[in-house]
């Protein structure tokens, strides 16, 4: 059966859901460029060292550049905090001297037990080498990466596969939905795995970018085409033989 030989209510409700899969879509985009930029609004184009930055390095450091680098005095200190990481980020006298005095300038207003400010986040205090020793893993910790990773696996996959029998059932020509519910799936797989990767080489940061744009927009193209399959009569150059319209 095909989509667009579907009642009325049947095609409402597709539309519906295909319309909100688009909206969320674009939400997402959104979201990344919001927080992969400088910028706080709009559409923006992640920056590559940003993204880098939140996979490969610390979670201090990418915080630093990333969410929180209005808050850093000078683009030193982030210099300074990372050589004391490459070092093994040791409870020694550059700590205490160095790392610390950064940390109460650039940080501490915020994280701290007793703050008042109304971003405070107390519960993420940056008192004591052991408060900030557990952010210097490079990358994502693995408990982290994995919840991440399921969470979104299995959430994606949930609309993804609904898209996918969407697609399947309308009247386009078999290579175009074959190469769109491909593309949609492989480019999700290697979104989530390149995570991981860019754990030990940040080079796959530049993958995660071009697959979660792949990603996208494969969703968006098949919602968007499956939205005109119902509503409209398309042209025969994209319709399976057995689905062009009568003369």
């Amino acid at each position: 059966m095909r989509i667009n030989t579907f009642n009325f209510s049947a095609k409402l409700g597709l539309s519906g859901f295909l319309i909100t899969v688009i909206l969320g879509a674009l939400s997402a985009v959104t979201l990344i460029g919001l927080l992969y930029s400088q910028h706080d609004r709009g559409f923006n184009i992640p920056e590559m060292d940003r993204v880098q930055s939140h996979y490969n390095d610390s979670q201090l450091i990418s915080a630093m550049k990333g969410t929180m680098y209005q808050y850093v005095t000078e683009d030193g200190d982030i210099d300074i905090i990372a050589k004391w990481i490459a070092d093994g980020a040791k409870d020694d006298d550059f700590f205490k001297d160095e790392v610390m005095y950064i940390i109460g300038e650039d940080c501490q207003k915020c994280h701290s037990r007793n703050s008042q400010m109304s971003n405070a986040m107390p519960s993420m205090p940056f008192s004591s080498y052991e408060d900030i020793v557990q952010y210097t893993e490079g990358g994502y910790s693995w408990t982290k990466m994995a919840k991440t990773a399921h969470i979104h696996l299995f959430g994606i996959s949930v609309f993804l596969v609904i898209v996918s029998l969407i697609m399947a059932h309308s009247s386009y020509r078999s290579w175009i939905k074959t190469l769109l519910i491909s593309a949609a799936w492989i480019s999700l797989w290697l979104d989530i795995g390149s995570w991981w990767l860019a754990k030990f080489y940040s080079g796959f940061a530049y993958v995660i970018s071009v697959a979660g744009g792949v990603e996208i927009g494969a969703i968006c193209a098949m919602s968007g085409l499956c939205l005109l399959n119902l509503w409209f009569r398309l042209p025969a150059v994209v319709l399976e033989p057995s689905d062009h319209p009568p003369q």
